[in-house]
């Protein structure tokens, strides 16, 4: 085989790293050969020549190189479902806008769904309009931990779970500066998961 051009080389070797990083998985050759502006049945020759120069494996059209190997392949799917408010109660149809995966190393392992934040009634807890919120559908809460809630009108919210108090639930909110003190009782308290991870744009 006639010997390829080692800046292609580099390059078919970097955008797999990245798609990988990116997909969870290797891309194809054909996808290699799109991104790079070369034939499908190119980038299979590049990708032929590449293993035979130990640059990575491919067998049976699985690439592995040694950047793969040491990420994390763990993952846990989550589903975004849409908002759930930081401020008073309010009513939120649940409406999956699509699923994201989780890397265990990073987030535990947990039965996951996300939500975003709306309101500033948590603000003194790190957790501002806009974040997603990693909830643990299955934890359970404990005096401190920060939970959805569902009263017993079936509204949802955002909050610090601070025990119980004449046989009702505390819900507290955590902005000092806005809300002094401020805190929610509810009769019949049905948590539904306990806020686990904070993701943030910068």
């Amino acid at each position: 085989m006639r010997s390829k051009s080692p800046k292609l080389k580099a390059d078919i070797l970097e955008y797999i790293n990245a798609f990988y990083r990116k997909n969870g998985r290797t891309p194809t050759s054909y996808e290699i050969g799109a991104y790079l502006n070369v034939s499908n049945v190119t980038a299979y020759r590049y990708l032929v020549e590449m293993n035979e120069d130990g640059m990575l494996q491919y067998n049976n059209g699985i690439i592995s190189t040694d950047v793969i190997g040491k990420c994390s392949n763990g993952m846990s799917s989550a589903p975004v479902v849409g908002s759930v408010t930081c401020g008073d109660p309010t009513a939120e149809e649940e409406n999956i806008e699509e699923y994201v995966n989780l890397p265990v190393s990073v987030f535990g392992k947990g039965n996951f769904y996300i939500l975003r934040a709306k309101g500033n009634s948590m603000v003194d807890a790190g957790i501002e309009p806009g974040d997603l919120i990693v909830i643990d559908k299955d934890a359970r809460p404990v005096e401190g931990s920060v939970v959805v809630a569902l009263s017993e009108d079936n509204e949802n919210t955002l909050k610090r779970f601070d025990g119980f108090e004449d046989g009702k639930a505390v819900l507290s909110y955590m902005n000092e500066a806005k809300y002094p003190g401020k805190k929610i009782l509810v009769d019949f308290f049905s948590c539904q998961g306990v806020a686990k991870h904070i993701i943030k744009s910068i």
